[in-house]
């Protein structure tokens, strides 16, 4: 069966799952490999329009009130009086080239100072008494040169998008790919020693297959979810719970009953 034939089949019903049980392993890795891969892809192509809202919604309430200033050679080139900021508490700015603002602001939600060379990016993860501040500092050596507005931050985000979207495409699949072999394996070896008091159990081999394949439905399910960005749906448990109901469906249906039966 080809990949998506081979994905049909894996989502119809649980029997299917046996046309995968006896294939190599490696053949059960590149299938997961093209799947997470694709996987990928079809999530990030659906948070463009979301992060070209939010770019577009920085660049804007970067522009409002904002004093002019410039990079040049890495360095911050203004007249304006300082320290300036602007923004609200849910982002806020500040031009700092003098070293008089020695925090940032920890009442906003998120912002960024400019100083003489560098900038520093700040979030907070949490909206109560226990939120957690991070921070990030950058250099602006290497920055093109010109006056920093909205449309300087536009262009900046697209020359950082063409190296930035394939890197992280092969991150993220590398790293699901990783968590579903860490998943398949654990499953695997724990339901070998329980498979081993079966007369026609399945061995090592067969249960990693069927765990591998049974990654399929579930991970779809988390995709379409992920991609349809849905508020207070804990997508984690629906794929964990969807994993569990393939994984041991496909598992029951792949024992040898027939084989037992007769006996």
């Amino acid at each position: 069966m080809n990949f998506f034939r081979t994905v049909i089949a894996l989502c119809s019903h649980f029997k299917n799952y046996r046309d995968i049980r006896d294939v190599p392993v490696t053949t059960s890795l590149k299938f997961i490999g093209r799947l997470i891969a694709l996987l990928t892809l079809i999530l990030m192509l659906s948070a463009i329009p979301r992060a070209r809202t939010g770019i577009n919604e920085f660049a804007t309430r970067l522009d409002q009130q904002r004093p002019d200033f410039a990079l040049r050679d890495g360095k911050v080139i203004t007249t304006a009086p300082q320290p300036a900021a602007w923004g609200d508490e849910s982002l806020r700015f500040i031009l700092d080239t003098t070293g008089q603002t020695a925090a940032i602001d920890s009442n906003a939600m998120q912002g960024v100072l400019f100083t003489s060379n560098s900038f520093v990016y700040w979030m907070k993860l949490t909206n109560d008494e226990d939120s957690v501040l991070r921070s990030h500092e950058a250099s602006l050596a290497g920055f093109p040169n010109g006056p920093v507005t909205g449309d300087y931050f536009r262009a900046m985000v697209k020359t950082f998008l063409w190296v930035l979207i394939p890197v992280s495409w092969v991150f993220l699949t590398l790293m699901g790919l990783l968590v579903c072999l860490i998943q398949a394996y654990i499953f695997s070896l724990a339901a070998s020693l329980l498979e081993r008091g079966l007369p026609h159990g399945l061995k090592l081999p067969q249960l990693l297959n069927v765990a591998l394949h049974a990654v399929a439905p579930a991970a779809i399910i988390l995709t379409a979810y992920k991609a349809m960005w849905l508020e207070g749906v804990d997508v984690w448990l629906i794929y964990l719970v969807a994993y569990g109901i393939f994984l041991i469906g496909a598992s029951s249906a792949c024992r040898d009953k027939q084989a037992a039966s007769s006996e």
